[in-house]
């Protein structure tokens, strides 16, 4: 499976399926912009076009979620399709990160 990271500024699309072997570049360009952007800035992930979000997929959001919040970034998530909001839920995890 692939994964299409496309940045534009502060927002983030993704396309694609986020599972283990697509991860670790995901984890690695949302590290950098959350590194990269200044306190009381919002990253926003749109994450409309994913296939798939497994386990290693969810422990990037949460990795960019703890980073930002020490950061003093949000990290956003929006334009979830239903099988992301239902892990998410099932998760817990809508409680946890921030969702559009």
């Amino acid at each position: 499976m692939s994964l299409a990271i496309t940045v534009n500024g502060s927002h983030v699309e993704l396309s694609g399926a986020v599972d283990l072997q697509t991860s670790p570049s995901l984890r690695v360009e949302l590290m950098e912009l959350i590194n990269a952007a200044g306190t009381g800035d919002e990253l926003r992930l749109d994450l409309g076009e994913v296939s798939l979000l497994d386990s290693s997929g969810l422990s990037v959001l949460i990795g960019a979620h703890r980073l930002a919040l020490a950061r003093g970034v949000r990290v956003l998530l929006a334009a979830l399709p239903g099988h992301v909001e239902r892990t998410l839920s099932i998760t817990g995890l809508d409680e946890v990160l921030y969702i559009a």
